[in-house]
């Protein structure tokens, strides 16, 4: 989904550049920002900053998100390789954001089997420092599978943020504990499943626009909520299927399902005017908006 910022709010652009499937790296970009439908410039051939691991940021000011708007224009030139490249993404300035209301715990309340397969993972340092427990017995999972979650030492009996994972040497790093992890060190890692929380919110907001509504339109998320658990859920266990378990992907088929069945039941608070408030007639639903389209 595009990105949207707070109408007179500063704010950061951010974007990744994909080369070959993969995230790159530029040596340099820079960054020209117009009003939506015409050539006014916000932002005029400016530098963008490029984090180590290739994520392009700008810093818009208040005064740049000044006006509520759709497809203000961001036209980037950036370097790599030595080559000269361009690339033009889209975002919205808005009055209100639909914002996430759903945790982890919400999807262990819902299927409490989601705890038992890697939610948990218990184990033993080979080494460590103070932001970093080294296991090898973690290889088995893939990058940044812990990342976001939480790091608890035992010894310590202290709980930090994962911050990072690396699959080829074992290494998650957290933030800092107060002394370093030992050699024989037991630790508790409890997975985050944010990233699934994070798709299953995007294909709700894809599931409004494809009806024609503005997800920032909805005023209250908690409209959204039943969906979007259980379309994190289906996400959750999407991921855990393998050949040789069909459980995991019953429950994918059940609750996209479900998903499904409550989004076309919903009832929401639309604001259809815009004016950052619900009327007396603002209100919407899934189902009636399907039949409209069908007529």
């Amino acid at each position: 989904m595009k990105q949207q910022f707070i109408v007179n709010t500063l704010d950061t652009f951010k974007t990744w550049i994909y080369e070959n499937n993969r995230r790159a790296v530029p040596s340099s970009a820079r960054i020209t920002v117009y009003r939506p439908g015409g050539d006014l410039r916000l932002a005029d051939d400016e530098a963008m900053s490029i984090a180590s691991d290739g994520l392009l940021s700008y810093s818009l000011s208040a005064s740049q998100n000044s006006e509520p708007a759709e497809n203000y224009r961001a036209a980037i030139t950036y370097v790599l390789n030595g080559a000269t490249s361009y690339a033009t993404l889209f975002y919205d300035v808005v009055k209100t954001r639909l914002v996430k209301v759903v945790t982890d715990d919400d999807l262990a309340a819902e299927l409490p089997q989601l705890k038992d397969r890697g939610w948990r993972v218990r184990g033993t340092a080979d080494s460590g420092t103070a932001t970093t427990i080294v296991d090898a017995e973690l290889k088995r999972y893939e990058d940044d599978y812990f990342t976001g979650g939480t790091a608890y030492s035992f010894d310590k009996d202290e709980t930090r943020e994962v911050t990072a994972f690396a699959r080829s040497t074992g290494t998650v790093t957290a933030e800092a504990f107060s002394s370093a992890i030992a050699t024989g060190e037991k630790y508790l890692l409890t997975r985050s499943f944010s990233r699934e929380i994070q798709r299953a919110f995007e294909k709700a907001e894809e599931r409004i626009t494809r009806l024609g509504r503005r997800p920032h339109l909805i005023l209250d998320p908690y409209d959204l909520r039943e969906v979007h658990i259980y379309q994190s859920v289906a996400e959750a266990c999407k991921g855990l299927i393998n050949e040789s378990e069909s459980l995991w992907q019953e429950m994918w088929k059940e609750y996209e399902k479900k998903a499904e069945d409550s989004f076309r039941n919903i009832n929401f608070k639309y604001d259809s005017s815009g004016d950052g408030h619900i009327g007396a007639n603002e209100t919407d639903s899934a189902m009636s908006v399907i039949r409209t389209a069908r007529v």
